[in-house]
């Protein structure tokens, strides 16, 4: 009788010992598709601060060209 509850406990917790393995691995793929998305996302950002910075530097010169030429109708 004891060999056999020795043998149940056995069993259970082999299979909770694969589960936590099988866990850890799933957990240790999250953290690089998780960093791959941080990645990905910082440069999207970058580049969007690259627009902004560029469109930003476009009004100024069409705003420097309509004064030159006297384009200003009205303070937009």
């Amino acid at each position: 009788m004891t060999d056999d509850r020795s043998q149940m406990m056995f069993d259970i917790l082999l299979g909770i010992q694969k589960d936590l393995g099988q866990i850890k691995r799933d957990i240790f793929s999250l953290n690089l598709r998780v960093s791959a998305l941080e990645d990905h996302f910082r440069g999207t950002l970058t580049t969007l601060y690259g627009i902004q910075g560029d469109v930003g530097d476009l009004k100024m010169r069409v705003d420097r060209i309509d004064r030159r030429l006297g384009l200003n109708e009205a303070e937009h």
